[in-house]
């Protein structure tokens, strides 16, 4: 037995942030027994960093994220019917009989919350204090000695940091490899801000190094007191991984297509992430939560037909892949193919009503993203984050993935397939 107890909930959910807390909240004014389990010491401890007034979340103008997440957390650990598990990050997750089992807890419905990590490109992202990720420069920016900076990134989080720093005295330095995706506003301080050497849509560097050299083609060898890589987030996979590696074949749920499993908040991929999303996304699976776990009390059982897969055949675009110096420099064209499949499916009432389907300009917006948002050095990698990705949409059971690199050789194509899930 674990700190977890030996007690049935009717919903267990993994993480404690916006997306969880709201989901929590909802079931429980359901009237549902929810375990609440987050692996910090504090719920939503990912927002506690950000302490600075904030003007983008209606309704609170000025106000810290850091404050929001304390009255998040604070109304969730008042309210009747959720159960807090704090310091604690389950071992295993297996779902048996029915019910998913996390160490001593059973629970009818799982729903992970977990939110997303910054990505750490190998390359860019040595193990030591000066090279930051996108959550350690947020706690550590004050307290920076002003000197030269590198920032890595051309979105809002990267075009920020660098008006920040650049305010307090540092010699900024922002690269990315595309333009400039902040917002307007950002985009338009940065261009008339001469403090600030501004390299957009310039191959990044090739390596970076744990004292701060940088290497690359455009620049050569360079030197920075602290880089900062804000590459982007990618959802938080170690729950998800648990839950899903030990699924039997499909067959074995034809009265449960979708295990009972949930996603909600950054993790899921969705929306765009930020606050306002993940608690609008914990409310909807609160809901889609709160209407199964309705069916299983009247013992009623959903109706289905035979197995649905969307197809997305022939997608070519260029993407940011491989290892050779070449390309690095620019993206390398690839096509993709995918399937997904969506299990046995309910049939739809209405043939307009797209809020009961999976939409597949999603699934091709998701691919398109995957293989643009950051460098990835090898194709098997890239396919695995693929199929990760993909099996993360609402109702998916099974991926399959095919990425051809186009113009590697001459006289070939060079393609790798994955398939995970349910087939």
């Amino acid at each position: 037995m674990s700190a977890l107890e030996a007690s049935t909930f009717d919903c267990a959910i993994v993480g404690a942030g916006p997306a969880g807390c709201s989901a929590a909240s909802w079931l429980a004014q359901l009237g549902h027994k929810v375990a609440l389990i987050e692996r910090a010491p504090r719920l939503c401890a990912g927002l506690e960093d950000f302490d600075f007034p904030q003007s983008w979340l209606l309704g609170a103008r000025g106000e810290s994220l850091s404050a929001l997440g304390a009255r998040y957390a604070a109304q969730v650990e008042a309210q009747a019917g959720v159960q807090v598990f704090k310091n604690l990050q389950p071992a295993t997750i297996e779902r048996q009989d029915g019910l998913w089992h996390l160490d001593g807890l059973t629970a009818r419905a799982l729903l992970i919350a977990t939110g997303l990590r910054p990505r750490h490109p190998a390359a860019l992202f040595p193990a030591c204090d000066k090279v930051l990720d996108a959550l350690t420069l947020t706690a550590r920016r004050e307290q920076l000695l002003p000197g030269p900076v590198l920032l890595l990134g051309g979105g809002d989080n990267a075009v920020e940091n660098a008006l920040f720093l650049a305010e307090r005295g540092h010699q900024v330095t922002i690269w990315s490899r595309s333009a400039w995706r902040a917002q307007a506003q950002f985009v338009k301080r940065l261009e008339h801000d001469a403090r600030i050497e501004r390299r957009p849509a310039t191959p990044l560097p090739s390596s970076v190094q744990a004292d701060g050299s940088v290497h690359s083609q455009a620049y050569g060898d360079e030197h920075f007191d602290y880089v900062a890589v804000l590459l982007g987030y990618e959802p938080n996979p170690e729950a998800w991984s648990m839950a899903t590696a030990g699924l039997p074949p499909l067959q074995a749920f034809a009265d449960e297509p979708r295990h009972a499993l949930f996603v909600a908040g950054d993790v899921s991929s969705r929306q765009h992430p930020c606050v306002q999303t993940a608690l609008a996304d914990g409310v909807v699976a609160a809901k889609r939560i709160e209407a199964l776990l309705a069916g299983f009390a009247r013992g009623e059982l959903p109706q289905h037909h035979r197995q649905q897969v969307i197809h997305i055949t022939g997608l070519r675009f260029g993407a940011n892949l491989g290892i050779l110096d070449f390309e690095r420099e620019g993206p390398q064209p690839i096509q993709v193919d995918a399937e997904v499949n969506l299990g046995a499916q309910a049939m739809v009432s209405s043939d307009s009503d797209i809020g009961h389907v999976l939409d597949y300009r999603r699934i091709r917006q998701i691919i398109i993203d995957e293989c643009t948002a950051s460098h990835t050095d090898l194709l098997e990698a890239l396919v695995a984050k693929l199929c990760t990705r993909l099996m993360k949409l609402p109702g998916a059971v099974g991926v399959r993935i095919k990425v051809n690199k186009l113009e590697i050789f001459p006289d070939c194509q060079v393609a790798i397939s994955a398939e995970t899930g349910n087939w």
